[in-house]
């Protein structure tokens, strides 16, 4: 963590929620898979006596934190993927030599074709919100940023204020890193979890961070149970019998689960 003192404040980020997995997306400009949870900072302001300062009377929408992606021990940043669609076959890559992955390039030469590992909204303004105890607070909330690379990760965020016409340039006061998270294969993604209740929160604010009430479990994870999406719904259907409403009941059950099968899939909800 580091803090650095301007206008006689001193600014330091606090991670209030913290990625803990997400399913990798791929190259195309329009694919995400968002972070579940989303990641979410706050912001802590301090006067020169070190009492905090009173954010409700700060423009706290200039105020800006930057997302980069960096090794699960924090020591390398993973900004550069290798795209396979991109890279000429003359190209030498070399892998980076720290973990997660062996997509995770550095660049050899010019001609290297890489893409962006962390996409998405990697920049979040920030914003006056209360929190589960109702305490006023500004925070930086990163409901749209993907990674397109498998592996285990963290990711760095650095909070710069806007430059002033008579003051110094903008510049990073400060920066924090977040715990561990998993970026799965489509395959092995075991699904969304419920959204946690500081979510709930901003999003009943007016954040827009997608909201789910129960756990998503991925296709892949339902699928070993023995039992197909189709299946469910045959058999669904041939309970309902003569039971007429009861069997309208179950068959649109089964077909609401198949929805959201696809829903797990795209690993957005």
């Amino acid at each position: 963590m580091m803090a650095h003192e301007r206008n006689n404040r001193t600014y330091e980020l606090q991670m209030a929620q913290n990625p803990v997995r997400a399913r990798m997306c791929g190259f195309g400009e329009k694919d995400r898979r968002p972070m579940d949870p989303p990641p979410i900072l706050k912001l802590i302001v301090r006067n020169e006596d070190g009492t905090l300062a009173d954010v409700s009377q700060m423009d706290v929408n200039f105020y800006m934190v930057i997302a980069d992606i960096y090794s699960a021990d924090r020591t390398t940043p993973c900004t550069l993927v290798a795209n396979p669609a991109m890279a000429p076959q003359t190209t030498s890559l070399i892998p980076s030599a720290v973990e997660p992955a062996m997509s995770v390039m550095s660049l050899a030469s010019s001609n290297l074709m890489a893409s962006r590992n962390l996409t998405g909204s990697t920049v979040a303004s920030g914003n006056l919100l209360f929190n589960l105890e109702n305490e006023p607070g500004v925070y930086f909330v990163f409901q749209d940023i993907s990674v397109r690379s498998e592996g285990i990760f963290t990711l760095k965020f650095s909070f710069t204020l806007p430059p002033t016409p008579d003051g110094p340039p903008s510049s990073v006061m400060a920066t924090v890193f977040s715990d561990q998270f998993t970026i799965f294969s489509a395959k092995r993604f075991p699904g969304m979890t419920e959204s946690t209740p500081l979510s709930k929160c901003f999003a009943k604010q007016g954040i827009k961070i997608p909201i789910r009430k129960e756990p998503r479990i991925s296709r892949a994870k339902r699928m070993a149970g023995g039992m197909a999406p189709d299946e469910q719904e045959r058999r669904g259907n041939s309970a309902g019998g003569e039971g007429g409403s009861a069997g309208i009941s179950s068959s649109n059950q089964d077909r609401d689960m198949a929805s959201e099968s696809d829903d797990d899939d795209d690993g957005q909800g």
